[in-house]
């Protein structure tokens, strides 16, 4: 998806679906996967990524509580979708409460994923982090 990096603003409509920005809809035509993300937010994979995250979680995932409570979470709220016609999914009302999802979103799209935010709560989260980006970057160049 990284030929569609970037931000995209949409409205969730009256029947919890949202029109997916047109850049990221070809990357999204074998299906969609949805579900919890960190930071109060909807991680929207492709069927592809979807695969590559497992796997790399799977090598890496430590042993014990802390990764079997995060694999029921994570897994436990995956709903796969296809996009309709219109370029639409319907974010289901359990994601939609936990990320606290109202009618205006936000949809960002990164290397291994899209998160879906509530706009506001995107703008507090770049509220939040924007002075920090200097430093947040430190190591990662």
């Amino acid at each position: 998806m990284s030929e569609a990096w970037g931000a995209s603003f949409v409205k969730l409509d009256d029947k919890n679906r949202v029109i997916l920005p047109p850049k990221v809809r070809a990357a999204l035509a074998d299906g969609t996967y949805l579900t919890r993300g960190q930071d109060e937010c909807v991680f929207l994979f492709s069927r592809p990524q979807f695969d590559a995250h497992r796997e790399r979680y799977r090598a890496q995932a430590p042993a014990g509580m802390p990764a079997m409570a995060f694999d029921r979470i994570f897994y436990s709220s995956v709903v796969v979708q296809d996009i309709d016609k219109q370029g639409r999914i319907s974010i289901p009302q359990m994601l939609r409460e936990y990320a606290g999802l109202t009618r205006d979103l936000a949809v960002i799209a990164m290397e291994e994923r899209m998160e879906i935010w509530d706009a506001g709560r995107w703008q507090a989260y770049l509220d939040q982090y924007l002075e920090q980006y200097s430093q947040l970057g430190e190591g990662v160049r």
